[in-house]
């Protein structure tokens, strides 16, 4: 994991599932920078990425 992933990791630890945009505010990364790290989080199955009808929810994956 790079710093980025380590950081909206350390975030997620705290509180999961969180409301994407509560995790991206609270990340304080880029639009770029948000998108590389989440993308990586999911690829290394650390994270997923679920949509409910109350709307996007990050959560780490057990």
């Amino acid at each position: 994991m790079n710093e980025d992933e380590k950081a909206v990791f350390d975030i997620l630890k705290k509180q999961t599932p969180i409301d994407l945009n509560d995790l991206k505010t609270q990340s304080g990364l880029s639009n770029k920078k948000w998108d590389k790290t989440i993308k990586g989080l999911t690829k290394l199955n650390v994270a997923k990425v679920s949509k409910t009808d109350d709307g996007l929810f990050v959560e780490l994956v057990k």
